[in-house]
């Protein structure tokens, strides 16, 4: 066989008995063969050590993500923040966005953004935008996140936007069709979302009930705000 070893490796072989020179001048065959097993086996076993390294490796960035993925968030673990940017055009048309932090346990940070409806910033009251409040508008025992998006009139009649708390998912998931919801009253007797819209002595009630996941009219009725306001 024409097998090529290093001198150093070679060296460290002879010194087995089995290399004995006796051994090798009676079978020189079997001096080729057993060397060559031997430095195998001395390349394997180098391999085996440099895959438990990586395995090692590996098992400590899995078990870290695991860990910080195992986290299950509840309701309870947020606090809740918002800031209103403004972008000014011509110095009188103005667009608010609507910025929400949620902060969880660990101090983990999600962005949640909505839309303020434009104003006539000089004449209006714009201190409601942005606000946020914690009603639970699915009565399921759980606060959820409502956010103030401004009025849409002199009158008020002011507008949100709803995030509910899905407490299979662990977050919280955007309550769609409410534009039509203006300055929402829970009443939770009645287990009812409460719209009331005025426009001058004009004022239109609206109740909401839930079906099949979904927030439908239930009654309407209308009535002059001198009268609501009547002792």
């Amino acid at each position: 066989m024409n097998i090529s070893i290093k001198r150093e490796q070679r060296e460290q072989v002879l010194e087995c008995d089995c290399f004995a020179p006796s051994a090798v001048n009676k079978q020189p065959w079997l001096y080729e063969i057993l060397l060559l097993l031997v430095m195998l086996t001395i390349t394997a076993c180098g391999n085996k050590t440099g895959k438990t390294i990586d395995s090692a490796d590996s098992l400590t960035t899995d078990s870290v993500m695991v860990s910080d993925d195992s986290f299950v968030p509840t309701r309870s673990d947020y606090s809740f923040r918002s800031e209103v940017r403004t972008i000014t055009e011509d110095d009188e048309v103005r667009w608010d966005t609507i910025v929400v932090y949620l902060t969880d346990a660990r101090g983990q940070t999600t962005k949640l953004y909505s839309q303020a409806l434009p104003l006539d910033t000089v004449n209006w009251n714009k201190g409601s935008i942005g606000e946020i409040t914690e009603d639970d508008w699915n009565f399921d025992g759980i606060p959820d996140l409502q956010v103030c998006t401004g009025p849409m009139n002199g009158f008020g009649n002011y507008t949100y936007d709803v995030w509910l708390w899905d407490d299979q998912k662990h977050k919280f998931m955007p309550l769609d069709d409410i534009s039509g919801i203006f300055d929402p009253y829970i009443d939770t007797d009645n287990k009812c979302i409460v719209s009331t819209w005025r426009l001058d002595d004009e004022v239109e009630i609206v109740r909401y009930k839930w079906k099949d996941g979904k927030l439908v009219e239930s009654d309407r009725e209308e009535m002059s705000y001198s009268d609501l306001t009547e002792d």
